[in-house]
């Protein structure tokens, strides 16, 4: 009988990914339906029992199991096929899923569209080696993951979708290491509410963009200090990052609102309710006695989470990386949410972080810059790991 190894269909993984890379999932919009649908095309044929939930039109996440006979360990591999916004400075086409000097080039081609790749090329090996299954295999494409995941992993939640299994690895790019613990962010909205009146007759109103800045400042200044204070083992501290501002109508008329809406990365076991009322308590004390007032509520809430290192989802993604690379990984913590969190704390299923590539030096580029790549070669080493790992936990 074969290895998983042996098995992993190369040129198949990677033709995989350039179909994968040529899908719209910028999110906003999203549109993860159709990437999802034509995975599910490709799960069937290999025995997965396959559904489909769609949280909104277009919205699409699947479900897909491949059940073992019984008695044995269940695992869940997850990735999201939303990718974020394309920006600007491309020389390569974002879409086109190019190959040049060993680099495969697309929006998602680390983040995360290799690690879905990967993870379906990876069972259909398994499949193919004809290995014994004594647990479940689940595959878990989903939405919504750059936007907090409430219209993916979220919506499959609020839904009652029964998930069970003994562990679950999230397929973000991580160089190989294991992350076992990451941070959340709390989407937080701050209003300041003026006076409108006449840029002519500056006392008939209250200025609340002037107001804001205050707020601004009181922001930057008051609470830094009050984060760096704030550790965790493997994580950074609490972070703030203002990323939206308007308000106003002309400016010949005094602003009578303005508004921010702001990401405030949180630790583990941080609550959401605390961080906004840290807020507002900053904010109002900033517009005091300038006749504004404040609201403060959030838009988006995503917890951190944590597992222990002594996890059996640990030791399986190190013996997996072990026998195929040689290397051992190291045990850290991720500075950015992920989807981990809805396995930790609404399944109930230990979730780790784990993406074997970015393994050359230099690494490839991380979703933030244009002309995003991956290594080819690191995309397969990454499908062999996880081959290993699926044949190791449910064989």
């Amino acid at each position: 009988m074969p290895s998983v190894i042996d098995c992993v269909d190369e040129r198949g993984t990677i033709e995989l990914l350039q179909s994968l890379l040529h899908f719209h999932t910028e999110n906003p919009p999203g549109n993860e339906g159709p990437a999802a649908r034509f995975l599910e095309g490709i799960l069937k044929p290999l025995g997965f029992e396959t559904e489909y939930y769609e949280s909104a039109p277009e919205r699409g996440s699947l479900l897909a199991r491949l059940r073992g006979t019984g008695g044995g360990r269940s695992l869940v591999l997850n990735g999201h096929l939303d990718i974020g916004p394309i920006g600007t400075g491309w020389t390569r086409d974002p879409w086109g899923g190019e190959i040049a000097q060993g680099k495969i080039y697309g929006r998602g081609s680390g983040d995360m569209k290799s690690g879905i790749a990967a993870m379906v090329s990876a069972a259909a090996a398994v499949v193919k080696s004809g290995i014994r299954r004594h647990g479940d295999l689940i595959l878990l494409p989903t939405a919504d993951e750059s936007s907090g995941g409430h219209l993916g992993m979220g919506h499959l939640v609020r839904s009652g979708v029964r998930v069970v299994a003994d562990m679950a690895v999230v397929c973000e790019p991580t160089v190989g290491d294991v992350c076992i613990a990451h941070r959340g962010a709390v989407w937080a909205e701050i209003l300041v509410i003026g006076k409108s009146g006449q840029a002519a007759r500056p006392a008939s109103g209250i200025n609340a963009i002037m107001a804001m800045g205050r707020v601004l400042n009181a922001l930057a200044t008051e609470l830094p200090p009050r984060f760096a204070a704030r550790t965790h083992l493997l994580l950074p501290s609490p972070t703030l990052n203002v990323g939206l501002v308007d308000g106003g109508v002309k400016p010949n008329v005094i602003a009578e609102t303005c508004r921010i809406v702001l990401d405030r990365r949180t630790l583990p076991g941080e609550r959401a309710e605390d961080v906004l009322e840290e807020l507002r308590g900053v904010a109002e004390r900033a517009v005091a006695g300038t006749g504004a007032r404040v609201e403060v509520c959030s838009r988006m809430v995503k917890p951190g989470s944590e597992v222990a290192a002594a996890a059996p989802v640990v030791a399986e993604c190190r013996r997996a990386f072990e026998a195929v690379t040689g290397r051992s990984p190291e045990i850290r913590g991720s500075a950015g949410y992920t989807d981990a969190h809805w396995f930790n704390l609404d399944f109930g299923i230990p979730a780790v972080m784990f993406g074997p590539w970015y393994l050359h030096r230099p690494a490839g580029s991380v979703s933030d810059i244009p002309d995003e790549f991956n290594y080819v070669e690191d995309v397969l080493v990454g499908t062999r790991v996880y081959a290993q790992l699926i044949a190791n936990v449910i064989g």
